[in-house]
């Protein structure tokens, strides 16, 4: 009987032993089903943020592909909007180019006017003469086959004692002087290359016409009095405000070919000695261009550029005499000088090239193309209207200061003798006759 109950005893703890191992396998496995459990939740949290990232993306892209589409129902609209005014331009192009066509015959027929015109000027040009404290009336302007205009002597005041009055100071003080000079034919393909560059007319009153000295420009812009090419070291206050760094001064019984009146186009002919390396890169300048001796005329800012040299054949075209006239003060006639044009820039190249031939061999050698003068072409880029209108003004101010100063000398001088009279006007028709010289 105990040995029953034993061996019931030990079965049973037998039995709770293995129950015991069941339960803790049982809790290891629901422990690890639990932490399985929690990397799952861990998964779909962060499998959830992706979504909500991805499908937040997905909302901004459709909202960018929707704003994309209206702006291309818009670019269609307007694109049908555009074929639209295409197609009515379009057939306005036909009657555009009808009106060019008969424009373009219509200049064709104005050119030959001005040629005739040209010729005609050459033989009847002449120049109504201002004699200082004679007329105070404006003159008219003549003009010049190429549409040139040059400026009119305006004569001073008559009020006072004009008699009396220091000629050479008087004509220091004169106003602008006359000089229709009339520019050389330009060969065809020299002409051709120019015409398609836009004449700029400036919004002057007077085009343009009031003529400065090289040592007005120099006083009151900057830069030398002699050289072609001035460059401004010490720029004066109108050079700042207009951004002037540099000026050309030709003059056109030296290069025929250059502007005679602003905004147009034109050649010179510079590149000789020091200066033959100079605008083979282009330059932008403003150009004052010689109309009469000591006259440089405002013509505007220009490119400058090297082009081809002359050719024999343009070189002949050159005039033998380039004519340029201003008026003596003291004299019924006109002043007419003459400089042979070719023969000069000989000199210039004898002198500049520091060629040791003769003048005569160095024109034949022209001549034979052994030597070509070089050509800058000159394009108008803008006309500055105040620019202009500041140094015209500076210039009245200074004539009515020195017209006033002349007039203050007048009166102390008064009264004089008969024979100071005299001597005084010979002396004053003296110093005329020597500044009248020929100007080169």
């Amino acid at each position: 009987m105990a040995h029953d109950s034993n061996a019931y005893l030990i079965e049973t703890l037998g039995q709770l032993v293995n129950a015991k191992k069941e339960v803790t396998a049982l809790h290891e496995r629901v422990a690890n089903l639990e932490e399985e459990l929690t990397k799952r939740n861990r998964l779909n949290l962060v499998k959830n943020d992706e979504l909500r990232v991805r499908n937040t993306k997905l909302e901004l892209e459709m909202k960018q592909l929707q704003d994309a589409n209206a702006e291309l129902q818009l670019a269609r609209k307007d694109r049908d909007v555009l074929r639209g005014l295409l197609e009515v331009s379009t057939l306005d192009v036909t009657k555009q180019q009808q009106r060019a066509d008969t424009l373009e015959q219509r200049l064709r027929e104005l050119n030959e006017e001005k040629q005739t015109l040209a010729r005609e000027f050459q033989v009847a040009a002449q120049i109504v003469r201002v004699d200082t404290g004679v007329n105070t009336e404006p003159l008219p302007t003549l003009c010049s086959p190429n549409g040139a205009d040059f400026p009119v002597v305006q004569g001073p005041s008559t009020a006072g004692p004009s008699r009396d009055r220091n000629l050479k100071s008087e004509r220091d003080v004169a106003a602008d002087i006359v000089v229709p000079h009339l520019p050389s034919q330009l060969p065809p393909p020299r002409k051709q290359a120019i015409e398609s560059a836009p004449q700029l007319i400036p919004d002057l009153l007077d085009g343009g016409t009031v003529c400065f000295t090289r040592t007005f420009l120099s006083a009151n812009i900057g830069g030398g009095s002699q050289a072609l090419i001035s460059n401004i070291a010490v720029p004066q206050p109108l050079a700042v405000k207009f951004g002037i760094t540099s000026y050309l001064c030709p003059n056109l019984w030296e290069n025929p070919w250059c502007p005679a009146s602003p905004g147009m186009a034109g050649y010179m002919f510079v590149g000789l000695g020091e200066e033959i390396h100079k605008f083979v890169q282009p330059e932008v300048h403003e150009l004052f261009v010689g109309v009469a001796k000591a006259n440089y005329r405002l013509m505007g800012r220009y490119r400058v550029h090297r082009v081809e040299p002359l050719t024999v054949e343009e070189w002949l075209t050159l005039p033998e005499k380039s004519e340029y006239t201003w008026p003596r003060r003291h004299s019924s006639h006109l002043l007419i000088l003459a400089r042979q044009v070719r023969s000069k820039y000989c000199e210039t190249t004898q002198r500049k090239a520091k060629d040791p031939r003769c003048v005569e061999s160095i024109s034949a050698a022209y001549g034979r193309g052994e030597l070509r003068a070089p050509c800058v072409k000159l394009t108008c880029l803008d006309f500055k209207e105040d620019l202009y209108k500041k140094l015209k003004a500076e210039k009245i101010r200074q004539n009515n200061t020195n017209i006033l100063s002349s007039k203050r000398s007048i009166k102390q001088e008064l009264p004089v003798t008969r024979s100071s009279q005299k001597r005084r006007r010979i002396e004053a028709s003296s110093d005329v006759d020597e500044d009248d010289s020929i100007y080169y």
